[in-house]
């Protein structure tokens, strides 16, 4: 409860930092629009010459976007403004030595205690695809449910994810490696059976970015399946214990940015 009424604090500070800047909201809805609008016209174009495309159906597509676009406005919003910039501010500016001296769990301070508000338009955009997808489609509670589940592991595997490239600065602080990283973020809006079955090995099991968006997306329609269910819970279990090893390995050999 005390890191959570730490995420409210944070997040009320933000939200008041950014009204400040009005026209950057402006920027935001306008670029957010851009974005999720060329997604979804790329989409609606394929689908006036097929029915469906590597099994995925029309609504499954836009369930698919408005999922994807969903976790990706909450990725921007708690985790984005934490960890992109950790090997610059973090390591070599010192800001985790702040970190380090107060009473609360250094791994949070540094992945998730600031906030970027504005970011939550893509969530809100991404309600809104999913909403469309789902319009006229008969659901089950169990989908749904599942989904609920999948999203949540899926948050889980990208807070993960972005922990474990951010320690790496506690061993080589100049590498970066957000480019690579954003660059595959953006597969996570395609099913990843429209992939050579070798990138649909990695994209599942090296590098899981079919657990952000494919398999939630799959289960709210389909119906759940027991163990996609499980795998994916498990897949979040352990990728949030190796980041929680691997920012315990990185304090160890941390020495501080002034020593």
């Amino acid at each position: 409860m005390k890191l959570l009424r730490l995420v409210g604090v944070g997040f009320s500070m933000a939200v008041r930092r950014s009204v400040a800047f009005r026209v950057n909201l402006v920027f935001d809805v306008v670029l957010a629009f851009t974005g999720l609008g060329t997604a979804v016209a790329a989409v609606l174009i394929v689908f006036t010459r097929a029915d469906t495309l590597a099994g995925w159906s029309k609504a499954e597509f836009l369930v698919l976007i408005g999922t994807y676009q969903l976790i990706t406005g909450l990725r921007g919003t708690f985790i984005d403004p934490n960890l992109s910039w950790f090997p610059e501010t973090g390591i070599r500016n010192g800001k985790l030595d702040v970190y380090l001296l107060q009473p609360a769990s250094s791994l949070f301070l540094a992945s998730l205690s600031l906030s970027s508000p504005l970011a939550l338009i893509q969530f809100v955009l991404g309600i809104g695809v999913l909403g469309w997808g789902i319009a006229g489609q008969s659901l089950s509670v169990a989908g749904v449910v599942s989904w609920l589940v999948l999203v949540a592991a899926g948050l889980v595997v990208t807070w993960a994810l972005s922990v474990l490239l951010a320690c790496l600065a506690f061993w080589a602080p100049k590498l970066q490696l957000d480019v690579f990283f954003h660059s595959a973020w953006q597969l996570g809006r395609y099913p990843t059976d429209v992939f050579a079955r070798p990138i649909r090995v990695v994209l599942t099991y090296v590098f899981p970015m079919a657990l952000i968006a494919s398999v939630p997306s799959a289960a709210f329609l389909r119906g759940p399946q027991a163990g996609v269910l499980v795998g994916g819970v498990l897949a979040a279990g352990v990728a949030a214990a190796l980041a929680v090893l691997a920012w315990s390995a990185g304090l160890r050999r941390y020495t501080g940015a002034t020593s």
